[in-house]
């Protein structure tokens, strides 16, 4: 199973309509903006990944946040995290200097405003990490090493980005004016 219908399976209509909630949107617009985020996140993190220290920094991030998965409706109850932390916080950390390049392709691909954008991001980020620890390294990150990351990320950015162009050719094209050739 691919990493997005991974996460997107963890999340359920639950998940759509907690984060729905939050972002003050009906749920079918939550949905298409999930839909959008999640390879553009993916994306992110794979660029991200190919900068040096790029991947420590992702691995590091995932292993915080293994559990994410089993406390998917505590994650997003909570909603969006503060991301105030030294480094641009979490989307800092795992998105490196491809951030506003995600904020901006999920805005261009659903028309939510930036701030809605930036906590749609903010509640998926942990999520999308803990789903990638399990999903590649059974949650034990320390014995992953960055190339494996690296090659990980790369192979489900380029997934997601063909799974984005056959489903929803608009957002693949944003996809591909971003981040090119995964």
């Amino acid at each position: 199973m691919a990493l997005l219908d991974a996460i997107q399976g963890q999340l359920g209509q639950s998940g759509v309509d907690q984060i729905s909630r939050h972002l003050g949107v009906n749920s079918g617009l939550a949905q298409t903006a999930i839909t959008a985020a999640l390879p553009m996140i993916v994306a992110g993190m794979a660029k991200h990944a190919s900068q040096p220290d790029g991947a420590v920094t992702i691995q590091q991030a995932a292993q915080a946040h293994k559990d994410a998965p089993d406390n998917i409706g505590s994650v997003l109850q909570a909603g969006p995290p503060a991301d105030t932390a030294a480094g641009g916080g979490l989307l800092g950390r795992i998105l490196g200097q491809h951030n506003s390049s995600v904020e901006d392709g999920v805005q261009r691909a659903t028309g939510l405003d930036s701030d809605k954008t930036r906590k749609l991001l903010m509640m998926l980020a942990p999520i999308v990490l803990g789903v990638m620890a399990r999903k590649h390294f059974g949650g034990q990150q320390q014995q992953a090493n960055p190339s494996q990351i690296n090659d990980v990320l790369r192979q489900e950015a380029q997934s997601a980005q063909q799974q984005v162009q056959r489903q929803s050719p608009h957002v693949g094209g944003i996809l591909g004016q971003i981040f090119g050739s995964l």
